[in-house]
């Protein structure tokens, strides 16, 4: 029904096809895409399942070549950061971009709610973070290198104590 997640798609899982996916739950078409990759055939694939007059909400883009760092992660250089205008056309959709860390920059005071609304769906078992990995506060390298070198799923734990 209406303001329901029907689903979540892991693009990481061998074979995953969005599209496919989409077609899986019986439904026509989505709302809003939130999408935390980026890139040329991730928006073309999402912007072909948004309804008329959907959001495509721009999180992230980890697949821009300078992201991370400037590690590029293996991007395409050439594509990284193209939106088929044309779709979005097409869709009637509104793309809108939430940089979340350069939006709390310039607004440090909206922080503060943003992290009481996200204590709050955890309280209320709405949202579950998820941590792939622990490490005593000893594996502080192994940590920080696991980070750098992309093995965290959502986060990580450093615990202080035993």
């Amino acid at each position: 029904g209406e303001g329901q997640v029907k689903g979540v798609f892991n693009y990481n899982e061998e074979g995953a096809n969005i599209v496919n996916f989409v077609k899986s739950l019986g439904i026509k078409g989505v709302d809003v895409i939130y999408d935390t990759v980026g890139g040329n055939k991730n928006a073309k694939d999402l912007l072909r399942l948004i309804k008329f007059g959907g959001r495509f909400l721009v999180i992230g883009w980890t697949s821009t070549p300078l992201a991370g760092g400037g590690r590029g992660a293996g991007a395409d250089h050439a594509t990284a950061n193209s939106v088929p205008t044309n779709l979005i056309m097409m869709k009637g959709a509104q793309v809108i971009g939430c940089p979340v860390a350069i939006h709390t920059r310039l607004n440090p005071a909206i922080r503060k709610q943003r992290l009481q609304t996200i204590d709050e769906w955890v309280k209320q078992d709405l949202i579950k973070p998820y941590s792939s990995h622990n490490f005593a506060f000893n594996q502080f390298r192994e940590a920080l290198l696991a980070k750098w070198n992309r093995s965290i799923t959502g986060n990580c734990i450093l615990r202080c104590q035993d």
